[in-house]
């Protein structure tokens, strides 16, 4: 679900806030002008946890597309179907089981020499194919709003 920010911006909510925790996916920038790094700020939060990190991707890596597929009629999975991010801050993995999706979003911080590494996981169940077409339209929304801002 798309929300706006304090300042007006899109943020794409996965879950919600009332009951348990809920991921915050803020519209990406272009750190190098043209190069086709993305970087896209995600935050967690929860009543046990509150964690963020800056999301590199490739010109989205395929995020939009990943949710397509899970959306697609034509999609017949029994496995586990996963996406990661280009330097791995990000992998979202997901089975389907009694025409629900169910969704596991796990987040790493980048070590750097002056703090300590963490992994955050955490889950989400779907109602199914729509929703996932949902999840494709408001990551393509959110990633035209990435273009919009730099225009």
């Amino acid at each position: 679900m798309i929300i706006r920010d304090a300042r007006g911006g899109p943020l794409l909510r996965v879950g919600n806030p009332g009951q348990g925790v809920h991921l915050l996916f803020s519209a990406p920038e272009r750190p190098y002008g043209d190069d086709p790094a993305l970087d896209m700020p995600v935050r967690v939060k929860g009543a046990w946890v509150d964690v963020s990190e800056l999301v590199r991707t490739l010109d989205g890596d395929g995020l939009v597309e990943f949710f397509a597929s899970l959306a697609g009629e034509s999609s017949s999975w029994s496995e586990a179907v996963i996406w990661k991010s280009s330097e791995g801050q990000l992998k979202i993995s997901a089975q389907r089981s009694d025409g629900r999706i169910t969704l596991t979003w796990g987040m790493w911080r980048t070590v750097a020499e002056s703090e300590s590494a963490w992994y955050f996981e955490t889950v989400t169940s779907h109602g199914g194919r729509r929703e996932m077409r949902v999840f494709s339209e408001s990551f393509r929304t959110l990633f035209s709003a990435r273009s919009e801002s730099v225009a």
